[in-house]
């Protein structure tokens, strides 16, 4: 089953749609950013310490905002790979097979969630509630179950619950192949559900996020007491904070909206319908003033990720505007990155295509790096916490810039989590792959006689 060199080479192979790999892999690095600096503001003084004052001018907070809407990116490239292989075999789907196809994508997770059940029985860390993760319903349980090393998988628990239900959609909601005006409509209207959903349960007064980030560490508010006091008998460090309200007060805000399907399944639609717009492409390359368009939209992209990193005052915002943002941002971020997307992947011929984002985004640099990303998504916050908590003494952001020590814990923790990746998807990841597949093999084989 070991094909080492076969493996090795694989990781620097691109596929058919090269930017996806640019996309991920910038998604991934600021991701992990993101959750870096979640740790290291952790031992700064809350609001209104001049410390934290001065961490609130740091580029690790301006750029967190933007941060936090990349695990969107992620969702809509679920969304569209998933809806282009439903529209290439679409005949072939069949309640039937459907156990079948749930299993595989199964198998594509679990390796993965091994790896850092083995990392975290290493390195060791208080309990949570192991199997909501090995079977994938680990954001439907109470954040106080949660351990660090494993807070991150509740997103692959939405991914799987998304690849569970929206094949099924698709089913219902497709038209005719030569005729896809319905199933946009039904699209459109799906993403639509999701914005009246967010501005109906969205309550401004308690689940007012932006005062709370503004105000608080993140593992003050996310984290359970259980945690917090883990963290400082084990590594004996002194964190910049005393736990605030228990229970959390972002934590209707996470059940209602952050965490569950009704609050977050639109950016896998808005994937889908990429995917519908680029099977159509070929037939549409005449858009009037396509490219004054294409440069428009990219120039209303661009200021929107400006915007994002700019930082407000949070007492500033209504209700109401603080209701719709809430209600549209994670849309229109998708919305920008399929569009990115799009303009990197269509014919040529496109008014929309770009060849510069395509050369970006298929560069040989990501290649490894988006091979590697979900292996890497999965155990970085484990390692991070590990770097960060048994080095506090270097990495102190009341002593050093945190900005400065950001891009060195990121640098450090990629380095630490590419090795154990590689490995990982050598000795590990493509074995079982080629086990599975054997296996299926011989069921079909075995059904088919």
């Amino acid at each position: 089953m070991l094909q080492v060199k076969e493996d090795i080479y694989s990781l620097f192979q691109s596929e058919k749609y090269a930017p996806i790999n640019g996309m991920r892999s910038i998604s991934c690095l600021a991701i992990i950013s993101l959750h870096i600096g979640q740790l290291l503001n952790s031992f700064i003084p809350p609001y209104p310490h001049i410390q934290w004052m001065t961490y609130l001018n740091s580029y690790t907070y301006r750029l967190s905002a933007l941060e936090g809407l990349l695990l969107e990116t992620f969702f809509m490239l679920s969304g569209f790979l998933l809806t282009l292989k439903f529209i290439q075999h679409r005949d072939s789907f069949s309640l039937k097979e459907y156990p079948l196809y749930i299993m595989k994508r199964a198998c594509r997770y679990w390796p993965g969630i091994l790896l850092i059940t083995i990392i975290m029985l290493i390195l060791g860390e208080s309990q949570g509630n192991w199997t909501s993760f090995w079977l994938f319903y680990q954001n439907y349980i109470n954040t106080d179950q949660w351990s660090w090393g494993f807070v991150i998988l509740w997103s692959v628990s939405l991914d799987m619950q998304l690849h569970i239900i929206l094949p099924i959609i698709l089913h219902i909601v497709i038209s005719s192949r030569s005729n896809y005006q319905r199933t946009y409509l039904a699209l459109y209207i799906l993403v639509i559900l999701s914005i009246v959903y967010v501005m109906l349960v969205f309550n401004p007064k308690t689940m007012n996020l932006l005062v709370h980030v503004y105000h608080n560490n993140a593992l003050a508010l996310g984290m359970p007491q259980r945690f917090i006091d883990w963290v400082t008998n084990e590594y004996n460090v002194t964190l910049g904070f005393e736990k605030v309200i228990d229970p959390s007060p972002i934590t209707s805000f996470a059940e209602l909206i952050y965490l569950s399907i009704p609050g977050r399944y639109s950016s896998f639609i808005i994937g889908s319908i990429l995917a519908f717009n680029l099977i159509n492409a070929k037939n549409n390359t005449m858009i009037r003033y396509g490219t004054i368009k294409k440069y428009t939209y990219l120039t209303l992209i661009f200021l929107f990720m400006i915007i994002s990193t700019i930082p407000t005052e949070p007492d500033t915002i209504n209700d109401v505007v603080l209701t719709i943002m809430v209600s549209i941002l994670r849309q229109i971020f998708a919305i920008a990155q399929a569009f990115i997307l799009f303009s990197a992947i269509c014919p040529s011929t496109h008014p929309y295509y770009s060849p510069w984002i395509r050369s970006f985004l298929s560069h040989p640099i990501w290649t490894p790096l988006a091979k590697l990303s979900y292996y890497v998504y999965i155990i970085h916050c484990r390692i991070a916490l590990e770097l960060i908590m048994t080095h506090s003494h270097i990495f102190d952001p009341t002593r050093y810039s945190i900005d400065i020590l950001t891009v060195i814990c990121l640098i450090l923790v990629l380095i630490i989590c590419l090795i154990i990746s590689v490995i990982w998807f050598i000795f590990v990841e493509k074995p079982f792959q080629r086990l599975i597949n054997k296996q299926l093999s011989s069921h079909e084989k075995f059904h088919a006689t």
